[in-house]
């Protein structure tokens, strides 16, 4: 296994038994997606820092309630790894008034302007989401009744791209009809989204992502069709190989397997034990992405954050809400 994987599950595995430990939550799936957040900035998870964070949440007179619900642990974890938590509570609030002048407010907005602040300038972030409208309008055209609000964070994140809007549309197009016999409809759009982030061919994109799927399915386990087709999606856009990608997460599904805590997480299953390994593959492999202004970096960051927030999406719509004041 290599080294920067076991230092990464070394670290998840501390701030995993760290959250639950010190903060419990009934809604399983946010555990290892906060513990993430610390994972991914190289922090640890600070219970005091934590609950200062629910409360400047709680207490920002600005605050909406789509920022008040199930989005709210992770947007703690999120100020309790910055340098200035009131700072970034007012950018994320600045860039969901942005988004609500573009799109109809709903949770997913709140889960959207926490995504695009990590990776576009203040000043960029209504031209992006302007164009993102764009593109969402083109994406209802072409599948009406597939489209909802839940696709708004890919229209955004597809909006980075340097590609004409007229070729996104034709490349997710390509990408879906060549999948669309894999899974349901809903996912293989899902997986399209994320594979335009990619300049590559439809060909060339779904015949990696199509080798990585039958690869997971070859383990002999019930492999979901939710979030963890856009994670793998993710995944298979990145510039390492097929080959590397199923040692690496072969390796750290093994390594996870060993502790107990990690089965223990309802939010995944115990059926899907990868989605864990695709989380922090997601993580290990965007890790110098954030610094790079490079459009294969960008392209990594948004598949990275919008499999990360297909995941909180798929967690809304499975279980109450139910977060500790």
């Amino acid at each position: 296994m290599k080294e920067l994987l076991e230092n990464l599950c070394d670290k998840y595995l501390l701030n995993l038994g760290l959250f639950t430990d010190l903060y419990p939550l009934e809604r399983d799936i946010l555990y290892p997606v906060c513990a993430n957040v610390f994972c991914a900035s190289d922090a640890e998870f600070d219970l005091g820092k934590f609950k200062d964070s629910m409360e400047l949440i709680k207490e920002n007179p600005r605050m909406l309630s789509s920022f008040r619900s199930t989005v709210r642990p992770l947007i703690a974890s999120l100020l309790s790894v910055s340098d200035d938590p009131r700072g970034s509570m007012e950018r994320y609030l600045g860039c969901y008034d942005r988004l609500r002048k573009y799109f109809t407010n709903s949770e997913h907005l709140a889960l959207m302007s926490l995504l695009l602040t990590r990776i576009v300038p203040e000043e960029r972030a209504e031209e992006s989401i302007s164009r993102g409208r764009q593109i969402y309008d083109r994406m209802k055209k072409e599948h009406r009744i597939l489209t909802t609000k839940e696709d708004v964070a890919f229209a955004v994140m597809l909006a980075f791209s340097d590609r004409t809007d007229d070729e996104l549309i034709a490349d997710m197009e390509a990408s879906y009809k060549l999948l669309k016999h894999s899974a349901d409809n809903n996912s293989i759009q899902t997986v399209s989204h994320v594979l335009a982030m990619s300049k590559a061919s439809p060909e060339e994109k779904c015949g990696k992502f199509s080798e990585l799927y039958e690869a997971m399915l070859k383990k002999g386990r019930k492999y979901g069709k939710h979030y963890e087709l856009a994670m793998l999606a993710a995944l298979s856009i990145t510039d390492r190989s097929s080959s590397e990608i199923i040692e690496d997460l072969s390796d750290v599904e093994a390594f996870l397997s060993r502790y107990k805590a990690v089965g223990d997480l309802s939010g995944f299953g115990k059926d899907v034990p990868e989605c864990h390994a695709f989380m922090l593959l997601t993580t290990a492999y965007a890790g110098g992405a954030e610094n790079g202004v490079a459009s294969s970096n960008l392209a990594l960051m948004a598949a990275r954050q919008t499999a990360l927030y297909s995941m909180m999406v798929y967690s809304m719509m499975t279980v109450a809400p139910a977060i500790p004041e």
